[in-house]
């Protein structure tokens, strides 16, 4: 039947049919139940890696989008986004011992207020790229960084996602690439919110194009 339907593409439609039709066949991943094999395959995932859901430990209560920076040899770095009292508060600060989820401690705080409207777009491009996470069937690279996205959706847990270094130009480069920007405004003395939501904007469009494409006009 399958054959069938693409010899009738071919013939209704043209060569550029059957292109598009074997290029969206998705192959199953055929693991080695005798443990002989290395399972690992060469390449680069376009998606975070999910990094647990419902447990909190501590640090993501009521945020709305967490983001962190966690070089090998120099100081973690994190920023958080959280409605309090009716405002939109962005946090940052220096990690100590990040990783000790009893003995992290924030220092060097800073917070200012942001507009919902940036609100709303982090949030957005947060709890649906985390929601897009998958586990990866390519061999994790030895990175300096790792970065960790966090989201908190109220019934269902505090989904989080993480990426090591990040350079083939896909969604978890996009998505470090926007967390920088926005660790650098909760970061900067005088910050401006303008420039940066353009961008987060940008970004989210990107995004949804990306794993959501319109589909192709008949």
């Amino acid at each position: 039947m399958g054959n069938r339907l693409v010899v009738c593409l071919l013939l209704l439609l043209g060569a550029n049919a059957l292109c598009l039709a074997l290029s969206s066949v998705a192959f199953a991943y055929e693991p080695d139940v005798t443990q002989q094999r290395d399972e690992t395959i060469a390449g680069t995932s376009d998606r975070l890696i999910p990094d647990g859901s419902g447990s909190v430990r501590g640090r993501c209560t009521r945020c709305l989008a967490e983001f962190g920076r966690y070089p090998s040899s120099e100081p973690a770095l994190e920023w958080q986004l959280q409605l309090e009292d009716g405002k939109y508060v962005l946090s940052s600060w220096r990690l100590v011992n990040p990783k000790s989820d009893v003995d992290a401690r924030q220092v060097d705080v800073l917070r200012f207020e942001v507009s919902k409207p940036f609100a709303e777009v982090v949030y957005d491009v947060w709890a649906n790229n985390i929601l897009e996470a998958r586990y990866t069937r390519h061999a994790p690279s030895a990175d300096d960084v790792s970065y960790r996205f966090r989201t908190n959706l109220k019934g269902v847990g505090w989904p989080s996602a993480r990426i090591g270094s990040a350079n083939k130009d896909l969604p978890p480069k996009w998505l470090v690439d926007i967390g920088e920007e926005i660790l650098a405004l909760a970061r900067a003395q005088s910050p401006k919110e303008a420039p940066v939501l353009t961008k987060l904007r940008a970004v989210r469009k990107r995004l949804n194009e990306y794993y959501h494409p319109p589909p192709p006009r008949n």
